[in-house]
């Protein structure tokens, strides 16, 4: 049998429908119920008042499970619409060593998104013991070309990770060659195929082979038997081109 909803989960449902300020609703998201605080949290996601942003990623704390979880997506959601606000870069720095990996991941993306973290800050993740977060910290090293500490994550034992950061050193404006040499030829061939499209590199030269000026051979690599490509420059890629 159906359990009715709680009556403040009711009473709430009603004031969402006149769009309440953020004052009227955050009884709701301190309430002793966890329902009602992840109710609440839908509230002002749907809502936005004035000063969404920040009590959003307070309850990035709470202690219950899924009020959390509510309040990580409901973040990410709404981030690149969120006005402007300090406390939005205070608050998710607070939340970033709580141990929930769901909460890291959306403090960090809050701070990504919104331009409010540093290099040195996003490379602490590095050395969380979640592959997800290292990958967020590895998009938010990406966000402010942090090179030096991306080719450090180049030898991460994660796969998931080890892509991330070479797409993310051909992505920065500055591309440095030297952190991309050793990923065409990783051990995962997921991980070899993302280095080698990001660099523009041929297989031969993942393996060692360089190849001189001039036409390829064809062969069993060639696509339907049509004519060898020349290659236009040898390494350091991501020079390569093809022409």
């Amino acid at each position: 049998m159906a359990t009715a909803p709680s009556p403040r989960i009711l009473e709430l449902l009603a004031l969402a429908e006149e769009s309440p300020d953020l004052a009227v609703l955050r009884p709701y998201l301190t309430d002793a119920d966890a329902a009602v605080r992840a109710a609440a949290v839908g509230a002002v996601t749907e809502t936005v008042p004035a000063g969404a942003g920040p009590a959003l990623a307070a309850s990035l704390s709470d202690p219950e499970p899924a009020v959390r979880a509510a309040a990580a997506g409901s973040l990410r959601e709404l981030l690149e619409v969120l006005p402007g606000d300090p406390q939005l870069g205070a608050v998710p720095r607070a939340a970033l060593p709580v141990a929930d990996p769901v909460v890291r991941a959306a403090a960090l993306e809050a701070l990504r998104v919104r331009r409010l973290g540093d290099a040195l800050l996003y490379a602490e993740f590095l050395a969380d013991p979640d592959p997800e977060i290292r990958t967020h910290g590895v998009r938010a090293l990406v966000s402010v070309d942090a090179v030096p500490a991306l080719a450090r994550a180049a030898a991460d034992p994660a796969r998931e990770v080890r892509v991330a950061v070479t797409k993310g050193l051909a992505a920065v404006h500055a591309p440095a060659p030297a952190p991309l040499d050793p990923l065409p030829a990783d051990t995962d061939p997921l991980a070899r195929a993302a280095a080698l499209a990001a660099t523009d590199c041929p297989e031969d030269y993942a393996h060692g082979r360089r190849r001189p000026h001039g036409p390829r051979p064809a062969g069993p690599r060639g696509r339907g038997g049509g004519p060898a490509r020349t290659w236009t420059r040898t390494p350091p890629y991501p020079h390569w081109r093809r022409p």
